[in-house]
């Protein structure tokens, strides 16, 4: 659980801090520029550039390092705490230990002064470079120019005139054109990873346990049994209390594999026949077809095919319990989410380890495969001297369960972070976008605009590119959940990337219930301002 949450959190982070980076330098730079005309006329009373950049540098640090402060303490401290109690609440682990960490902190605090103190030096540094005059005077609006989409007629001529000004507006405005996609994406991008992991993770148990390996326990036998404790083994298989039974061929091998400390459990699995029933279900990894036992190999489950770094047609060393090495060739990759599995025929292993294997396990598909019937008949058959080992399913389901609850824990924390992200951004750029052209709304109000059509002037564009925004987060967002799903999970835990159609549908939902909260607050805020003090307010 802890490695999982560390590899996401090698990754959210830095997304989740590149788009609150643009919205931090957008934002200065409109504070900036919001106070031009309080600079020119500090530069017109005679104070020096440097006493005027002070200003809005100290502004940006004070303001930087407050937020950047409060993360801090509310990292090391308080999500740190929420999340390690996520983790070990199933454990009897003490109270967690929570660090100070100084390196984590300085980037942090680099981080904040690059995109906020910067910004403001560099853009007041440039606007200071300008005379008094200029600066009384409000900066030019940026020029219009004529955009590609003009040249191709038939769709020129078919757009209305409020259309081609909101086409010719998103190009007019570049910064905030690109600030508004790549934050929508951002913000979309995180919330689906976040959401898709969870989908996933939830996935997993139901894939694994019941379309793969629907058996409810594997009992093996002891090696020496007489005759008369197999026959004991044989009648309860042969009870009321068991749906359905195969003998099989079961052992476990300690494998030490490079680049890991600790070593790995190989459960081998090999059967008479060409498959193993109902009871193993073997899917090809890459395709999804079902595959059957060959001759001239074995299928090695998924997860251990990637920590060997091998595929269909490749080979590995194997050691036996005796230190005995073994060329493995694998015929086929398994689909597998927990554990690692050789399944092969009893020719493969005859051929592999020169021994004819002698069937020595069941598995068992029971009437009643409730937890509590399979811990009671686990019980019972343990009390037998026949038997050597049952492996139950359920503890795995528990155990895999447990990983995944404190994941989903962690995942519902960035999930929130995320979506309030979201709402910073889109109401960030909305009002800077009807700040600075206030005038220009109040142009067109004047000359006879309706309230909603006005609101939807500059509003259109908002969304126009919120919806730009959406599919490249949905497209990256979909890569990301794949990058991440494939650096969590365990040794011997491999989760899938498939999601639900939901992981779709609430990242947009999220977003165009955003935009309609903030398009009524447009709307409420251009009927109630006062359009002559906007259009003389040059004046």
């Amino acid at each position: 659980s802890t490695s999982s949450i560390s590899s996401i959190g090698n990754i959210f982070p830095v997304v989740l801090y590149v788009v609150a980076a643009l919205v931090t330098f957008t934002t200065m730079t409109r504070f900036v520029d919001e106070e031009r005309t309080n600079s020119g006329i500090l530069k017109a009373l005679g104070y020096r550039n440097s006493d005027v950049i002070k200003k809005f540098v100290i502004y940006g640090f004070v303001a930087s390092m407050i937020g950047t402060v409060l993360g801090i303490v509310a990292g090391h401290y308080l999500l740190s705490r929420i999340i390690a109690q996520i983790v070990t609440s199933d454990t009897t682990l003490g109270e967690t230990h929570l660090y100070f960490y100084w390196n984590y902190t300085a980037i942090a605090l680099v981080l904040a002064l690059i995109s906020a103190v910067l910004p403001a030096f560099l853009i007041a540094k440039n606007e200071l470079s300008e005379k008094p005059a200029q600066l009384l005077l409000p900066k030019p609006p940026v020029k219009g120019s004529k955009i590609f989409l003009e040249r191709i007629g038939v769709i020129w001529r078919s757009l209305s005139f409020t259309h081609k000004v909101t086409v010719r507006n998103i190009f007019r405005y570049k910064q905030r054109m690109l600030m508004t996609i790549f934050g929508v994406a951002g913000s979309v991008a995180l919330l689906f990873a976040g959401l898709g992991i969870r989908s996933s993770l939830g996935n997993v148990i139901e894939n694994q346990f019941t379309n793969l390996m629907p058996y409810d326990m594997i009992v093996v036998k002891n090696d020496d049994n007489s005759s008369s404790e197999n026959q004991e083994v044989k009648d309860f298989m042969d009870s009321n209390k068991v749906s359905q039974y195969q003998s099989i061929y079961f052992t476990t091998l300690s494998e030490t594999i490079s680049g890991l400390s600790d070593k790995q459990t190989v459960s081998i699995m090999v059967s008479s026949g060409d498959d193993f029933g109902d009871f193993i279900h073997l899917k090809d990894a890459s395709s999804g077809d079902s595959l059957t036992l060959a001759d001239d190999g074995i299928i090695i489950s998924e997860k251990l095919a990637s920590l060997y770094h091998v595929e269909a047609g490749d080979s590995f060393i194997l050691k036996d319990s005796d230190g005995k090495k073994h060329t493995v060739k694998v015929a086929a990759v398994a689909e597998m989410n927990v554990g690692h599995y050789l399944f092969m025929s009893h020719k493969v292993y005859q051929k592999i380890f020169g021994e004819i294997p002698d069937d020595n396990a069941y598995l068992v598909t029971l009437k009643n495969d409730s937890s509590s019937n399979i811990e009671k008949l686990s019980t019972k058959l343990l009390a037998m001297s026949g038997v050597s080992a049952v492996s139950q399913n359920s503890s795995l389901v528990k155990t895999v369960k447990s990983v995944v609850a404190s994941l989903n824990g962690a995942m519902t924390i960035l999930i929130v972070v995320s979506i309030l992200l979201a709402v910073v951004i889109l109401y960030n750029l909305t009002n800077i976008n009807v700040a600075e052209r206030i005038r220009e709304l109040s142009t067109i109000k004047v000359l006879g605009f309706y309230d909603k059509e006005v609101t939807m002037y500059i509003y259109r564009e908002t969304i126009s590119l919120s919806l730009i925004g959406i599919i490249v987060g949905l497209i990256g967002g979909k890569y990301l959940h794949q990058v991440i799903m494939g650096m969590i999970g365990s040794d011997n835990i491999m989760f899938g990337t498939t999601v639900g159609w939901d992981v779709y549908a609430i990242p947009i939902a999220v977003i165009v219930i955003i935009l309609l909260a903030l398009g009524w607050l447009v709307n409420h805020i251009l009927k109630t301002v006062d359009m002559l003090e906007a259009l003389k307010s040059v004046d």
